[in-house]
């Protein structure tokens, strides 16, 4: 182990102490999100099962609550749900990396965890990202002593050498592919793929694709897989222009695109998406998604795991020794050529108590005693005719002067979250909104998914997601709703037992 490895899980094990020495750190953490050690994580890195055991890595810096120089988390669940936290599996400790290990991606092959990642460093006071491999045992990972394995020479033309991240690896037939993200040098995101017979020797394919129509900047955190007989691509697009009938917003977002892929050539034909009538769609609505990676479990069903916090709006607490945690794992799916999305099936095995009933129509604020809980799983169905003109509003962990709350307007066919009356006003970014239109039964279907300090909304049986974080005093529990609408409500929930 280096010093820099041995230093980082030193103060893994520290900051781990203290969290579990201290009730109230321990009740303030998420009970069945993996969240991080300590300091700081993002990306999540290298999801994958190894030795039938699931493995997820993230970006992360142990010494602060705050982005700084890129080492690997890692832990390891039997299930998607309960996370067990390993030792530090990358530390930027070699000068091909000294500036930080970037996001990348593994897989098992030959009884051997591989891991492509982004390695940083300067050259002639410039920054440089070029594509590394490491490779392990699900315990300790080795560096090629070669690394990097892919640099500017690997590719045919100019691009910015500051902006080359992100690896997306996998086999197939008797070849290793690895796809990377590249700022061009009209600023604009591509995807590139190469290909290798040894993992050490790689030849450059060609140009995937690249940002359009003026929508985004520099791409990162490409994902490619196939689904449902389609080839699929995942990306997060930065700069993005908000774009209502689209479905983006302004920053960071998270898009999907399906297609067929040509490896040989490494042609990409998009097919138009039904979400929006143009070929990407966003993955998720809310506030706190990016950088979604997926593996494929055991049973063969396709997992998809993103970050659940925002680049926009840091609101970690400032009292708090981690910052950063996962979305809830979810199956998706692609029913008639749209995503579906929802949380793994594993998470019902820990449902404890069932809660059900029916909210009346009525201007008053009404108290749902058993969901005055920060965890549960609940779905509500509303009924919204054509002329529909109330709302349903929910309130989550509230007092006097806390809540997040969650609204769906029937006028305006929008559902939306506000964590403004959370600890410091919620961030730079308050609320935001996504269109929900009802089935064509007139139905809406909202699934909440709440783990202390986050709510995930699957609207309609997974066909879109909308999720959110959100801090809150421990204290604030009630859970109340007003229903506006001309009909009742039905719902059922579950508590859990952790």
């Amino acid at each position: 182990m280096t010093h820099m490895l041995n230093n980082a899980n030193n103060e893994q094990n520290k900051i781990q102490n203290e969290l579990k020495a201290d009730d109230r750190f321990a009740e303030e953490r998420p009970k069945f999100h993996f969240a991080s050690p300590c300091g700081w994580i993002n990306d999540p890195n290298g999801f994958s099962v190894f030795k039938n055991e699931i493995h997820l890595f993230a970006q992360y810096h142990p010494y602060s609550t705050h982005w700084g120089p890129m080492h690997w988390a890692h832990a390891t669940s039997k299930d998607f749900i309960l996370w067990n936290i390993q030792d530090v599996a990358l530390a930027p400790d070699t000068d091909v990396d000294n500036g930080g290990c970037f996001s990348g991606t593994s897989f098992e092959k030959d009884g051997k965890h591989i891991i492509a990642y982004t390695g940083v460093h300067e050259e002639d006071g410039k920054t440089v990202q070029e594509q590394c491999i490491a490779i392990g045992d699900g315990k300790t990972y080795t560096k090629f002593c070669e690394n990097p394995v892919i640099t500017y020479k690997n590719i045919p033309f100019e691009y910015q050498r500051s902006d080359f991240r992100d690896p997306k690896i996998w086999a197939e037939g008797d070849k290793y592919f690895l796809a990377a993200v590249l700022k061009k040098k009209n600023n604009l995101g591509a995807l590139v793929l190469f290909e290798s017979k040894d993992l050490h020797e790689w030849n450059y394919v060609g140009l995937v694709d690249e940002s359009r129509d003026g929508l985004s900047g520099m791409w990162e955190c490409p994902d490619i897989f196939k689904l449902d007989g389609k080839d699929v691509i995942i990306l997060s697009p930065q700069e993005m222009k908000e774009d209502e009938k689209l479905g983006f917003h302004n920053g960071n977002n998270s898009v999907y695109m399906t297609g067929s892929l040509d490896l040989t050539s490494a042609k990409f034909v998009r097919e138009i998406r039904s979400e929006n009538s143009y070929t990407a769609a966003q993955i998720d609505y809310g506030i706190d998604f990016y950088a979604p990676q997926t593996t494929v479990a055991s049973d063969g069903r396709r997992i998809m795991i993103a970050w659940m916090q925002s680049w926009e709006s840091y609101i970690t607490p400032r009292k708090y020794l981690w910052s950063g945690m996962m979305t809830i794992p979810r199956e998706i799916n692609l029913p008639n050529g749209k995503l579906y999305q929802n949380p793994v099936k594993e998470i019902e095995n820990y449902r404890d108590k069932n809660f059900s009933g029916i909210i009346e129509s009525s201007a008053k604020k009404q108290v749902i005693s058993g969901l005055c809980l920060r965890q549960f799983d609940a779905e509500f169905v509303l009924s919204v005719p054509q002329n529909e003109e109330g709302k349903f509003i929910l309130n989550i962990a509230e007092s006097k002067d806390y809540s997040a709350t969650i609204v769906y307007d029937a006028k305006t066919k929008k559902l939306t979250f506000d964590r403004s009356r959370t600890i410091d006003g919620g961030g730079n970014t308050k609320s935001r909104s996504m269109k929900v239109l009802p089935n064509s039964d007139g139905k809406i279907k909202l699934r909440i998914l709440c783990d202390t300090c986050s709510a995930e909304v699957f609207v309609n049986d997974g066909e879109y997601a909308f999720t959110n974080a959100f801090f809150i005093p421990l204290e604030s529990k009630t859970f109340s709703v007003v229903n506006t609408l001309s009909g009742n409500i039905l719902y059922n929930a579950y508590s859990f037992a952790f």
